[in-house]
């Protein structure tokens, strides 16, 4: 399922040192926060994982289809009701061996949310 327009929208990106970055807002009003958690909404970690493999196809203007997590650090939770302009920042983009590869960084202002490294298949 598919979170861009939905959950979030790119408000703008371009390219940065071997990367590229993407300013998004977050949709506080989007099914998902009703129930994830009602009063106390939060976005979820899969949801945090998913924006970043559709920022990721974007960059790279290819369809992707995740293929495992190395690392993943949660650091803060996300709550569309105190941010919701958030920067995904994509580092480190290599092709290794068929394999697709970026280091997230999820973050806003001064506060980092999350840094991920996913490896993704090309669809």
């Amino acid at each position: 399922m598919k979170l861009l327009d939905s959950l979030y929208t790119v408000i703008s990106e371009y390219p940065a040192d071997n990367g590229h970055e993407f300013d998004i807002r977050l949709n506080p009003d989007h099914f998902i926060y009703q129930a994830h958690f009602p009063g106390e909404p939060i976005t979820p970690g899969v949801c945090i994982m998913q924006i970043a493999v559709e920022l990721f196809e974007i960059a790279l203007k290819t369809p992707l289809a995740l293929n495992c997590v190395k690392n993943i650090k949660f650091l803060r939770i996300i709550s569309p009701a105190e941010v919701t302009e958030i920067r995904y920042s994509l580092q480190k983009m290599t092709r290794e061996e068929g394999l697709l590869k970026v280091q997230v960084t999820v973050s806003s202002g001064s506060e980092t949310y999350a840094k991920l490294s996913l490896v993704c298949n090309e669809i």
